[in-house]
């Protein structure tokens, strides 16, 4: 199947997202985890701590700063997804939070910035 131009953005988005926090110590856990119309762009460990990192890419700020994307919508649909994977791993009792992480290149002769907004929700029951 032919991923679509978004598609390989976003796709070298989390590429670049990856390497960026496993360099900060992150344990990979996961990529892509899907539930129903839900996903998970990332999931990472550090510290015991679940990491659940959405990851926003951005080539031009033609359609705003991706910060700006996370909508309520969006937190409910990432909470959503986090529940059910905890659900399934038999994890509901570990300490989480969700990240993001946006990767922007607008100047094709600079390396990619990263921006990482931490604890869009942390949570330890």
């Amino acid at each position: 199947m032919t991923k679509t131009y978004r598609q390989r953005i976003g796709q070298w988005g989390e590429d670049i997202a990856l390497r960026w926090l496993e360099d900060k110590g992150y344990e990979f856990v996961q990529r892509n985890f899907k539930h129903q119309n839900d996903e998970i762009d990332l999931i990472m460990i550090k510290d015991g701590v679940y990491f659940f990192v959405e990851v926003k890419t951005r080539r031009n700020d033609h359609y705003g700063l991706a910060e700006y994307a996370m909508s309520k919508k969006k937190l409910t649909a990432l909470f959503r997804c986090i529940d059910y994977y905890l659900y399934v791993q038999k994890l509901e009792d570990i300490e989480w939070q969700l990240d993001l992480i946006v990767v922007e290149k607008f100047d094709k002769n600079k390396e990619a910035e990263i921006l990482h907004f931490e604890r869009l929700g942390l949570f330890d029951d």
